[in-house]
């Protein structure tokens, strides 16, 4: 399968980026896979989704988490490679291998200005201007 793969270069912390693209895979009732190697980045994305707003519920789990199904999860956040909650997208922070990224239909990658190490090539590039991303 050959995703979608869309760059976001963000200029604020990347859990508050994250967080209205999850809120709009959820509304498509599909779920979200987070990948970051970082295990204190995912703890900062974590607390960043509960911390999101007082009326934007985002359900998750992170994998360290106990005493859940990760296949019931929308949206996981994980440091392995495996598609543990059957996910349709792949968000990721640090570089995945091209295998892992071809089991999504779409790719996200986050990333602050001046750090995108990528070898992955983007289908689209946004960048953000005035608050909204704007495609370049």
């Amino acid at each position: 399968m050959n995703p979608e793969i869309n760059f976001y270069q963000t200029d604020e912390a990347i859990g508050k980026s994250v967080a209205p693209l999850l809120l709009k895979v959820l509304s498509e009732k599909k779920k979200a896979l987070i990948f970051s190697r970082n295990q204190v980045q995912l703890k900062e994305i974590d607390s960043a989704l509960w911390n999101y707003g007082r009326n934007k519920f985002i359900p998750h789990a992170l994998i360290f988490d106990r005493d859940f199904d990760p296949k019931r999860q929308p949206v996981l956040l994980t440091d392995k490679e495996e598609n543990s909650n059957l996910a349709d997208y792949l968000v990721f922070l640090d570089e995945p291998s091209q295998p892992f990224v071809s089991n999504f239909s779409r790719v996200f990658y986050f990333f602050e200005e001046g750090k995108n190490l990528s070898k992955i090539k983007p289908t689209n590039f946004y960048k953000k201007s005035d608050g909204k991303w704007v495609k370049s």
